[in-house]
């Protein structure tokens, strides 16, 4: 493993903070380990990683097309049977707890119609399955599934995606968002009050707060850029995404009234994605 010294804004990093890093044309997994970013063994090149703190395991879709457990304690690495022949696979995410694994389910391979998967105690089930497509599953304690599901794509002229939730114990899963655009990539705060979610309801992508109780929106993030993936610590602290015009991706820190603070990235890294909190 290879350890990377942050400057003075380490103290702001949360613990469990993971990403992707595109290090010399090679996709990177990192995860911030007591004020270091350090670097996760994958023994296929990864996609989609998630990293869950408590567990200290990490998910991950290698090359090989197969999901892929690793620990960061002992280095393990082992491949997941899946059930669905022809079937492709993306998006694992962990609970908090890291004892229940979600993943999104490609049927024929294709991303127009998915289910997504929970694995728990071994065994995997259908945790969501409704028409069209369904991405990016995030848990709220103390069982909720959050996610964007897509409404319309050729019908509409455009694709229209919103966030929806799932009570995982009565099975009841109602839309979240409307926001005729394309919402996604949902996180929630801790206290289940405030949805976070990127969208280009405004032209481009950017960081959208929804209050769960009034329903009431608020674009937090403005300008010529494209913001994703929003991730909470367990503070409240927002991150996220940001690319700018020519391309080039870091992690910001979200900062009210005032301009996002960009952290410092590992040596070498150029561009970012998939960045994600679970502690």
């Amino acid at each position: 493993m290879m350890g990377f010294s942050l400057n003075a804004l380490a103290q702001v990093i949360p613990s469990g903070l993971s990403f992707m890093g595109l290090n010399q044309n090679q996709w990177l997994i990192y995860v911030e380990k007591s004020g270091i970013f350090t670097e996760l063994p994958a023994i296929s090149e990864p996609r989609n990683p998630s990293f869950n703190y408590k567990s200290q395991k990490y998910a991950y879709i290698g090359s090989d097309a197969s999901l892929h457990e690793a620990s960061y304690l002992d280095s393990a690495d082992s491949i997941l049977k899946l059930a669905g022949k022809g079937h492709a696979y993306t998006q694992p995410a962990y609970d908090e707890d890291g004892k229940r694994l979600f993943l999104v389910s490609l049927k024929e391979g294709a991303s127009v119609d998915t289910d997504i998967l929970v694995r728990e105690n071994g065994q995997w089930k259908i945790a969501v399955n409704q028409r069209s497509a369904q991405f990016e599953p995030y848990f709220q304690p103390p069982n909720t599934l959050y996610y964007s599901n897509v409404h319309c794509t050729e019908d509409c002229g455009r694709i229209i995606q919103e966030i929806w939730r799932k009570d995982l114990t009565s099975g009841i899963a109602e839309q979240v968002t409307l926001t005729n655009s394309i919402a996604r990539q949902p996180v929630v705060s801790k206290d289940g009050e405030t949805l976070y979610f990127s969208s280009n309801k405004a032209g481009y992508y950017h960081i959208w707060q929804l209050s769960l109780a009034s329903n009431t929106y608020r674009q937090l993030t403005s300008g010529a850029v494209t913001d994703e993936s929003p991730a909470l610590d367990s503070e409240g602290h927002l991150y996220f995404i940001r690319h700018s015009a020519d391309g080039r991706g870091g992690i910001m820190q979200w900062q009210d009234g005032a301009e996002p603070i960009e952290l410092t990235l590992p040596e070498g890294v150029t561009d970012v994605r998939d960045l994600k909190i679970r502690q």
